[in-house]
C-alpha cells in the first residue's frame, strides 16, 4: 500500500490517510512516499509500519547510529537537524493554537550540539550484554556506544562492557551513569558482590549499588559558568549542561534586579542559586528529600545567603507564602495540578516564568492560567536533540 507522509505527530511519527483515516507512521517524515503495512486499527487511527520508502523527504537522512531503528533511546535520528528544529517549532505553536487558542509568532529556538550532549543514561544488563531495550521487547541491544551521550559516558560504557566480558555473571540489572565534573554510577541488583572487580576496570568518583552508598565520594560537582553544585545521586539535574547554561540565562535576563522569587519544584536549587546574586530573596520548595539536603548545601557553597528551602508537596506550602514579584515553575512532565495553580493566583505574582518539557501539559495550564496573566514570551531550548523532546519557556506576566 502506498501513502504520502503529510506532516508529524507530536511524538515525531509521520502522519498519512488511510481511507480518511490518520494513521502514524514511526520514522515517516513529511515528503515521503512509502510502502505501508496497517499493524494496528482503532476507531479514530491506525498505526503502521513502512516497508521501503518510494520518494525520500527533502528532510531525511541517513542516521549515524547503528542501533538507530531498534534502540528506542532516539526518534528523530533520521530528520536533518534543522528539520528537527522546525518540527519542535511547529509542535509547539500548534498545541498553542489548539490547546490554548493563542497564536504563537516569532517562535525562536536555541540550540547546541546536536550529538554527545547527554550527561546521563540509563542501560539494561543482561550477562556480558549492555544497551536499550528494543522498541516495545525485553530485548537488549548490545551497544558499545551512544551517540547522544557524553564522550565520558561512552568511555565509561567501554570499561563497563570490559567488566562484563569478564565477569557475565554479575547479577547486575541496570546501570545508570551520570558524567558531571566527575563519573557517577549507581548499579541496580539484586546481589551484586563484585565491587572490587568493577573497581578494577571502571573509572568513578562515586558509586552507588541500589541508590545506596558504596564507595568514593557521595556527590559529584557540575560547573555552571561560575555556579558550582553538588549532585547526590537521587537528585534531579538536567541532561544537557551546555543548553542548561542558555536555559538559566535566559530566566535570569526575565527576572528584575531585586525581586522575591518563588523557585518551584526547584531541585537542588539550580535555578534559585543561578539567579540568587540578581535577587532580593528566594524561596525554594522541592518535595525530594535529598535533593533539598543538596540544594541547602549548594546555596553555602556559593555563599548565596538570600535563599531559602522547603521540603514538601509544592500545592501544600502555597498558603502562607506572599509578597512575591516572580514565580519560577520547572515542573515534570504532568505539570501543574489544580491547586498549585490556584495557590499562585492567590500570591498574585507579577510575573510568571514557566519552565516546561512538555508543552501539552504547559498549554493546559496556561489555560487555566490566561485569565488573569498573559504572555510576554515564549522561547524554546533544544536540550534534548534527536528526540521529539523540546523545552519551552513561557513569560507570563499579571494583567492589569
Amino acid at each position: 500500500m502506498y501513502s504520502n507522509i503529510i506532516g508529524q505527530n507530536n511524538e515525531g511519527e509521520g502522519i498519512t490517510k488511510i481511507n480518511g483515516i490518520i494513521t502514524f507512521v514511526p520514522f515517516a517524515l513529511k515528503g515521503d512516499i512509502v510502502n505501508l503495512n496497517i499493524i494496528k486499527k482503532n476507531k479514530k487511527y491506525n498505526y503502521a509500519n513502512y516497508t521501503n520508502v518510494l520518494q525520500k523527504s527533502i528532510e531525511r537522512k541517513e542516521p549515524l547510529c547503528q542501533y538507530y531503528y531498534e534502540c528506542g533511546g532516539c526518534n528523530l535520528m533520521h530528520q536533518i537537524y534543522k528539520y528537527q528544529l522546525n518540527f519542535k517549532i511547529d509542535k509547539v505553536k500548534n498545541n498553542f493554537k489548539h490547546i490554548c487558542n493563542i497564536e504563537i509568532n516569532n517562535l525562536k529556538i536555541e540550540y547546541d550540539n546536536e550529538y554527545k550532549y547527554r550527561n546521563h543514561i540509563i542501560l539494561s544488563v543482561e550477562k556480558d550484554k549492555i544497551g536499550f531495550y528494543k522498541n516495545k521487547t525485553n530485548q537488549i541491544i548490545d551497544i558499545n556506544s551512544c551517540l547522544i551521550a557524553s564522550e565520558i559516558i561512552n568511555k565509561t560504557i567501554k570499561d563497563i562492557k570490559l567488566f562484563l566480558s569478564k565477569y557475565p555473571n554479575n547479577n547486575i540489572k541496570r546501570i545508570s551513569i551520570k558524567s558531571y565534573d566527575q563519573i557517577m554510577i549507581n548499579i541496580e541488583s539484586d546481589n551484586f558482590i563484585l565491587i572490587k572487580e568493577f573497581k578494577k576496570y571502571v573509572n568513578y568518583h562515586s558509586l552507588y549499588i541500589n541508590n545506596n552508598f558504596i564507595d568514593g565520594k557521595e556527590k559529584c560537582t557540575v560547573h555552571l559558568k561560575n555556579i558550582k553544585y553538588e549532585i547526590s545521586n537521587k537528585s534531579f539535574f538536567q541532561k544537557n549542561t551546555n543548553m542548561t547554561i542558555k536555559l538559566y540565562d535566559y530566566i535570569k535576563d526575565n527576572i528584575n534586579k531585586n525581586e522575591n522569587i518563588l523557585d518551584l519544584y526547584c531541585g537542588v536549587g539550580s535555578i534559585g542559586i543561578y539567579v540568587g546574586d540578581k535577587c532580593n530573596k528566594i524561596v525554594g520548595i522541592e518535595i525530594t528529600k535529598e535533593a533539598i539536603i543538596d540544594a541547602v548545601y549548594n546555596a553555602k557553597l556559593n555563599n548565596i545567603k538570600n535563599i531559602k528551602f522547603i521540603c514538601g508537596k509544592t500545592e501544600e506550602n502555597l498558603d502562607n507564602i506572599s509578597n512575591i514579584d516572580t514565580i519560577v515553575v520547572d515542573p515534570p512532565r504532568v505539570g501543574l495540578n489544580k491547586k498549585a495553580i490556584k495557590n499562585i493566583n492567590k500570591i498574585k505574582p507579577k510575573k510568571i516564568i514557566y519552565v516546561s518539557c512538555n508543552s501539552t501539559t504547559l498549554c493546559r495550564d496556561i489555560n487555566l492560567l490566561k485569565e488573569k496573566y498573559k504572555i510576554d514570551e515564549i522561547k524554546l531550548f533544544d536540550l534534548f536533540p534527536n528526540t521529539f523532546h523540546v523545552e519551552c519557556v513561557s513569560v507570563l506576566s499579571r494583567k492589569a
